[in-house]
């Protein structure tokens, strides 16, 4: 579905492409009828194909658009994912907006998956993407994320509360400032740095708290004596380590590479 917030992100994505000024495309007869298919140059999870048909609409409403597999999907090499026919002019200036954004929310979806799959006997563990997105971006990569099983742990700073290190710097009341904090109805997330810490905000009346940078000993050594709090874990978690944070009594694994180290998806446009 393409709501208004998703085709505002496509123009924009276009203009910043100066698509009605593509100087090589015009050097090309504008009468000219082809055929295209995007093809996958490797295997891996697919997902953005409505972003994909949306952009391909926002350029010439008259290109048809037949997509080959569904969002979602895992697509083998050099699967043929869509087929394209209409004006060369338009397939041409759409190109690289298309690709760019199936590249890397496809990117995204299939990290995702893997990360899920890692831990995927520990169903009551979800795994949360982050606001460490690249700028303008979050919108495209949240959907894939959340897509793909894994919801923002907050997806602006309008999304709850959350006190970190540095805020609780500045704080001199905690007590104070949460019986505040309730009456807006937020949820509110405490971090802690250390294991001291930890213990003695799990006395506390808040929704969660977030252990940030802890061992996984540490964290066993926390939830075995935590009764009352939902907790979430983050801190330099990859696919590599993340069985290990995967502990009895943790909700929720907050991970940033999710939407921050983004390998994009090898995709092409041909034309026949």
């Amino acid at each position: 579905m393409i709501n208004k917030d998703i085709n505002k992100h496509i123009i924009d994505a276009l203009k910043e492409d100066d698509y009605k000024n593509d100087l090589t495309t015009k050097l090309i007869s504008k009468n000219l009828n082809v055929s295209a298919s995007i093809i996958s140059k490797e295997s891996f999870y697919i997902y953005g194909l409505h972003w994909m048909k949306a952009i391909f609409k926002n350029v010439d409403k008259n290109l048809k658009v037949e997509l080959k597999v569904r969002n979602g999907e895992y697509v083998k090499n050099k699967k043929i994912i869509a087929r394209i026919s209409g004006k060369s002019h338009s397939i041409l200036t759409a190109e690289r907006t298309v690709l760019n954004y199936l590249q890397t929310m496809s990117g995204t979806y299939d990290n995702c998956i893997k990360f899920r799959k890692k831990i995927g006997s520990k169903k009551d563990i979800k795994i949360l993407h982050t606001r460490k997105t690249i700028p303008l971006m979050r919108l495209p990569l949240s959907e894939a994320c959340v897509a793909a099983g894994c919801p923002p742990h907050r997806y602006s700073l309008s999304d709850g509360i959350l006190l970190k290190e540095n805020h609780l710097k500045i704080i001199n009341n905690l007590e104070e400032l949460l019986i505040k904090s309730k009456k807006s109805n937020n949820k509110i997330i405490i971090e802690a740095k250390s294991l001291s810490f930890a213990r003695k905000v799990s006395k506390l009346n808040i929704d969660r708290i977030l252990l940030d940078n802890f061992t996984p000993k540490q964290i066993k050594d926390f939830v075995k004596d935590n009764i009352k709090q939902k907790v979430e874990v983050s801190g330099s978690i990859n696919l590599n380590n993340i069985k290990k944070y995967a502990v009895n009594g943790v909700n929720f694994i907050s991970i940033g590479l999710l939407t921050k180290n983004i390998i994009s998806k090898d995709i092409s446009l041909l034309i026949d």
